[in-house]
């Protein structure tokens, strides 16, 4: 009964579909106001719409202006128009905010479904919206075995970009020595080593239609008969294979019947190798509301162990039967030789506790399962067990994730495929072995192909078969956008609006390092890595190099040059025509086709889409107004539990003084001017390792 092992289970991997996976995703453009929060009119009827649509369904609602996409690197997101879009002027930035798929207790996939913020109550059942993965699904195979993930790319702009908003001069993206960062392409994903799916420890079960609930409950009631029913004596393993449980099993799930998972439950402890590779995995642990624990018994297996059944239980959309089960008393698995990360830090995504979670470094780290769940204010986030934030840190599979973006599926380029290699074990926290160079001929490669996952990036990355920095946290150069960004998210930041208190003096001395920029003695060797195909970038990245002033976070002086050029401003805004702040949102409903078509989606879906264009458009002025006319709200707007209608009401309580501070800091970012696009070579430093290409006498500088 015991379930396989996630390490191990996927290891034959199918013949992929022709057809992409068609799942409906939600997009965000907060370019353009499209604020998850501000999703209220449209929630109900996200809510009910069905995320698996027929080619021909999608076509009909791809024009309507609703903030979906289908499915393209796995995740629900939100875009802007930040420093990515200053780096490459016709690209948005774009951040995951949940995974499109996760899985429950039972190790069913389940789309998380449509609503950007979903409320969770205190049973652990799934979020309303949310759906099983049906077999039938065109593209399912993709799932678990194909790389999800997006990357965040410490880009410099090649020549200026656009204008920032009211300063009347255009925006060139660098930041102070980019030598000193080595790890500049960051994946984004919940997906822990891009293909993983997340683990909840809740149960989903499917809602029925009115008409079917007798049938349903009669399902339910037949369960518990068929249990009290049986042989005397006879356990709950015997139970299930006498009544063909798997198939049993199904067969009350697809009439809103989930039987909870006991044994088999998806939450038991790993037997990890030495080699990371998994050798067997413990039953699965008791959740309070879904298991009664009727008796204790010591035990050496991990606290919480299911080591018997008494009776099962099961779950339904609107009803919770709880299985009873005995447990083991035995020890709690504390990886007490692990490091924790740092909460006072950035950490997109992580949950707010103290230890909660830990850097696996060593096979017995990956002990305790990696869980995952919503907060309150329904925000996913990692709530327990080895840590996966590669953002900020680097993984033995980060080099395979970057390597595989060469490799795009041609039938849906926003697909990687997984290697064979990378699903046969855990892969742990990692020094970084490599240095990611920047290569303006690489960004002209790629921008010949619009679907590559890495278009229009720079970045490339030269494997030096040394440690370049330690295990650790990397962080981003002050300033730079992070997905945890508070503006985002008011009241919730990077930890779902839970407080994080101070660090428990048990906690204080595993505290993970954060690994410090590289030194000038240390980067100036780097620097001659770079490749600077246009004088414009390559007079950027030496001015970047040569800044020497000293910045707010490292002692040898790393100053804020990203995005709006001064430490004081975190986040700046392109000029737009006034126009587009002038719009009349009712133009855009005044066709009696638009509306039609809307109506033919839900009754009810013209008039909720004009409201949420309204609260758009309206917080997307609110935006413009602090960055032009309120800048010290503005820079106020971006501390942890504010929002931009938030710190406009104190308006009166900033002085003219403290706005006239951050304007002056505006204007004394460095004229950009218009430059030539002479070709130039930087020379490669003798160090750099050449490969030699199979089947020729050239070498090339191996490229992402």
């Amino acid at each position: 009964m015991h379930h396989a092992p996630t390490a191990s289970r996927h290891t034959a991997e199918p013949e992929l579909p022709a057809q992409p996976l068609l799942a409906l995703a939600t997009c965000w453009n907060l370019g353009v106001g499209e604020h998850p929060a501000l999703a209220a009119p449209l929630a109900g009827i996200l809510g009910a719409m069905n995320p698996f649509p027929a080619p021909e369904e999608w076509q009909g609602l791809a024009p309507l202006g609703l903030p979906l996409t289908m499915c393209t690197h796995g995740h629900h997101v939100w875009k802007d128009t930040a420093t990515r879009h200053a780096a490459v002027p016709w690209q948005a930035d774009e951040f995951p905010l949940a995974p499109l798929f996760v899985r429950d207790l039972a190790g069913r996939v389940v789309h998380t479904g449509l609503l950007p913020l979903p409320s969770v109550g205190a049973q652990p059942v799934f979020p309303a919206g949310c759906s099983d993965v049906p077999a039938s699904l065109v593209g399912a195979a993709y799932i678990e075995n194909a790389v999800f993930t997006t990357f965040q790319l410490l880009e410099i702009a090649p020549s200026q970009g656009p204008e920032i908003a009211g300063l009347g001069r255009p925006l060139q993206v660098a930041y102070a020595h980019p030598s000193r960062y080595p790890y500049k392409i960051r994946p984004l994903t919940f997906y822990a080593d891009g293909w993983r799916l997340p683990q909840v420890a809740r149960l989903f079960a499917r809602a029925v239609a009115p008409e079917s609930v007798a049938a349903r409950d009669a399902a339910a009631k037949g369960l518990v008969a068929r249990w009290e029913s049986r042989p005397a004596g006879q356990e709950y393993e015997a139970f299930y294979e006498s009544n063909q449980g798997a198939a049993w099993f199904e067969e009350l799930f697809l009439q809103g019947v989930t039987v909870i998972p006991t044994f088999e439950g998806y939450n038991g402890v790993y037997d990890v190798a030495d080699d990371f590779s998994v050798r067997g995995v413990e039953a699965g642990r008791a959740v309070a509301g879904l298991h009664a624990v009727v008796g204790r018994v010591a035990s050496a297996k991990p606290a919480g162990t299911i080591l018997e059944v008494k009776a099962p239980g099961y779950v339904t959309s609107h009803h919770i039967h709880p299985a009873e089960v005995v447990v083991s008393n035995g020890p709690s698995w504390v990886p007490e030789d692990a490091w924790v990360p740092n909460l006072a830090l950035p950490h997109p995504h992580v949950s707010p506790v103290w230890g909660a979670c830990w850097l696996p470094t060593k096979p017995a780290h990956f002990a305790e399962p990696a869980l995952w769940d919503w907060s309150p204010t329904g925000v996913f986030m990692q709530v327990a067990g080895p840590l996966w934030c590669p953002q900020h840190y680097v993984y033995a599979s980060t080099a395979t994730l970057v390597r595989q973006a060469r490799k795009p599926l041609p039938e849906n380029p926003h697909l990687l495929v997984l290697p064979e290699k990378l699903k046969a074990r855990f892969h742990p926290a990692v020094g970084l072995m490599a240095y990611d160079t920047l290569n303006e001929r690489t960004r002209q490669e790629r921008m010949q192909h619009s679907a590559h996952p890495l278009y229009a990036s720079a970045l490339d990355v030269v494997p030096l078969g040394r440690e370049i920095t330690p295990v650790g946290y990397h962080a981003l150069p002050p300033g730079w956008p992070s997905v945890g960004q508070a503006s985002y998210l008011p009241n919730t930041g990077s930890t779902g609006g839970a407080a994080v208190g101070a660090c428990p003096a048990g906690v204080s001395a595993r505290l993970a390092p954060q690994v410090a920029p590289l030194g000038a003695a240390e980067g100036a060797p780097l620097a001659a890595y770079h490749v600077a195909v246009s004088e414009p970038m390559r007079s950027l990245v030496e001015a970047a190099g040569s800044h020497t002033g000293v910045g707010p976070e490292w002692p040898e002086g790393d100053v804020h040059l990203t995005a709006a050029m001064v430490s004081e401003v975190p986040e700046w805004l392109p000029e737009i025509p006034a126009s587009e702040l002038m719009l009349n949102v009712k133009r855009l409903f005044a066709s009696r086709a638009v509306r039609q078509a809307l109506a033919g989606v839900h009754p009810g879906l013209p008039e909720a889409l004009f409201r949420f264009k309204e609260a758009a458009l309206g917080w997307r002025r609110l935006r413009y107004r602090l960055f032009a006319k309120y800048p010290a709200l503005w820079v106020m707007a971006h501390s942890p539990g504010h929002s931009l209608a938030t710190v406009e009401v104190r308006q009166n309580m900033v002085s003219e003084a403290e706005h006239g501070a951050v304007r002056r800091a505006m204007m004394a970012m460095p004229q950009v001017g218009s430059v030539g696009a002479e070709a130039t070579e930087v020379p490669l430093h003798a160090a750099v390792p050449l490969r030699k290409r199979a089947g020729s006498g050239r070498v090339k500088q191996q490229q992402a």
